[in-house]
C-alpha cells in the first residue's frame, strides 16, 4: 500500500476503511480528528438514516447523512449543515458502520439504540434546524467571548 492510497481504493481493495475525519459537517455525533470511523464497502440501496462516504466531481470524500431515497438518487444534508446534496449511486463508495467516539468507546449504527433514536430527531429536526444551529452557534460565541479564560 502506497500513502497516498485513497479511501475508495482501500475500500474496493480490503472492504473495510477505518480514520479520522477531517471537519464538523458531522458535528454533534463525530467530531472531526477526534472519532475513528468504520466505512464499509456498500453492496446495496442506501436507506434514509445510513452515512455513505461519496466523491464529489473534483475528488472530495464527503460524509454526510441520507433524509431521503429517491429512484435514482439520494438526498443528503450534514449533521451540522442546511444545504441538502444530491447524490447518485455511482458516487458512493462506502457507507459508515460505526465509530470510536473519542477513540474509546464504539458506536455500532446497526445496534445501538440511542444512535437510532438520534438519527431519526435529527432527520426529523431538518426544517427547523436553522433556528437550532443559530442557537447553538450563538451560544458557543457568547461563551468564547463573554466567558474568555484569565479575564
Amino acid at each position: 500500500m502506497n500513502d497516498f492510497e485513497s479511501i475508495k481504493e482501500i475500500l474496493d481493495r480490503t472492504g473495510t476503511y477505518t480514520g479520522l475525519t477531517m471537519g464538523s459537517s458531522m458535528q454533534p455525533l463525530i467530531h472531526q480528528q477526534r472519532d475513528n470511523i468504520i466505512v464499509v464497502k456498500n453492496k446495496s440501496r442506501l436507506k434514509k438514516y445510513d452515512v455513505p462516504v461519496y466523491v464529489t466531481s473534483d475528488g472530495k470524500y464527503i460524509m454526510h447523512r441520507v433524509v431521503k431515497v429517491c429512484d435514482d438518487h439520494y438526498v443528503i444534508v450534514g449533521d451540522n449543515l442546511l444545504r441538502k446534496e444530491y447524490v447518485t449511486d455511482d458516487m458512493i463508495c462506502g457507507v459508515l458502520v460505526g465509530f470510536y467516539k473519542n477513540g474509546k468507546h464504539y458506536i455500532d449504527l446497526q445496534k445501538s439504540v440511542p444512535y437510532k433514536i438520534y438519527s431519526r430527531i435529527w432527520v426529523a429536526l431538518l426544517p427547523v434546524r436553522p433556528a437550532l444551529l443559530l442557537i447553538s452557534r450563538g451560544i458557543g460565541y457568547i461563551k468564547r467571548h463573554l466567558f474568555k479564560k484569565g479575564e
